[in-house]
């Protein structure tokens, strides 16, 4: 599975591995969806990420954009070389707010 969830009482951590990618989306969008319901604090670790296409950066938007409209704090901790690529090409780097984790991007 592309993502791991890990909830605490004070965060909900979701680490993702490998590809992140249209084959994997359905099922990654599924768990995000369940461990978004709780109102928390919101981490990423995208440091293990191998492949991301344009499904795999909506679900990456998504859970940003959830934060954001519930009011909780994102926080992005680690990214890949091929997760910092896209969001450079897609330039979303500034949405994601993260600039030390997203160096070497133009925001």
């Amino acid at each position: 599975m592309p993502v791991a969830v890990k909830s605490t009482k004070s965060l909900t951590k979701l680490d993702f591995s490998g590809e992140l990618n249209i084959y994997t989306a359905s099922e990654t969008m599924d768990v995000v969806k369940a461990a978004l319901k709780n109102a928390l604090p919101i981490q990423l670790d995208l440091s293990e990420v191998s492949e991301v296409d344009a499904a795999g950066l909506q679900i990456l938007m998504t859970i940003k954009l959830h934060s954001t409209l519930h009011g909780v704090a994102f926080n992005l901790i680690g990214c890949s070389e091929a997760v910092n690529e896209l969001l450079g090409l897609a330039d979303l780097a500034g949405f994601f707010g993260e600039p030390t984790v997203l160096s070497g991007i133009a925001a």
